[in-house]
């Protein structure tokens, strides 16, 4: 059996099981008639500091002035556009171990997707939407690969929004042009690629140690996929 059978058929397994994992954030809805536009400029705003003037400051430049879907926007484009990919980011060393991955995107402009969807978590909380969150699991992507991914969800009105500015900045390096597939889809709307299989749900109060358990499962996970397609 070739390599690109195999991964079809366990990419399908793991897609049959998106939709209950999609359970773990909550049943996203489709989207209502008012547009996203409208239903973020709409949105009852709590902003939350991230605690550091630094990083306040430079959550205030990269998001700038306006209403909150131009906002919303701005970051989340400045972080697809400015973050190139790095395992091995700088760390910051505030005590607080989610701002400190959030330093490497902010700051260096470099990250990887644990990086990215911390620094996204914080810009989204500092202009003040609700319900954000940072989930980890898989994604499957178009060739059929599945990666251990962390990403972010918002949920508005009865639907969570997938926000990923990692992926749409690995896409932007790719094609020179920003798609804004990532950018507030759906389950439904954002098409049939990548699937996003999540296994759980970080925590800023769970710090390092939630960080890296979650790790643990998603690591092994990895290789083991690799080491299965590679016999065939």
């Amino acid at each position: 059996m070739k390599s690109k059978t195999v991964k079809r058929l366990l990419s399908a397994a793991l897609a049959g099981a998106a939709a209950l994992g999609m359970m773990i954030l909550g049943a996203p809805a489709a989207h209502a008639k008012a547009s996203l536009q409208d239903t973020l400029n709409g949105v009852k705003l709590t902003p939350v500091s991230t605690g550091n003037s630094k990083y306040d400051a430079k959550l205030a430049a990269i998001t700038g002035a306006g209403g909150t879907y131009d906002r919303v926007l701005r970051g989340y484009t400045w972080l697809a556009q400015n973050v190139a990919y790095d395992d091995d980011a700088p760390m910051d060393s505030t005590g607080n171990y989610w701002l400190d991955m959030a330093y490497g995107p902010l700051f260096a402009n470099r990250g990887s997707c644990k990086n990215v969807s911390a620094a996204t978590y914080y810009m989204l909380r500092y202009i003040g939407l609700p319900g954000v969150q940072r989930p980890v699991g898989f994604v499957i992507n178009r060739s059929g690969r599945i990666q251990y991914h962390k990403w972010n969800t918002v949920a508005l009105g009865g639907s969570v929004y997938l926000v990923d500015a990692q992926i749409e900045g690995s896409e932007y390096r790719r094609s020179g042009g920003i798609s804004y597939k990532f950018f507030f889809k759906t389950l439904f709307n954002y098409g049939p690629t990548p699937i996003y299989l999540p296994i759980g749900v970080t925590s800023e109060a769970g710090g390092r140690l939630l960080e890296q358990s979650l790790d643990l499962l998603g690591d092994p996970a990895n290789a083991l996929y690799s080491a299965i397609t590679s016999l065939f």
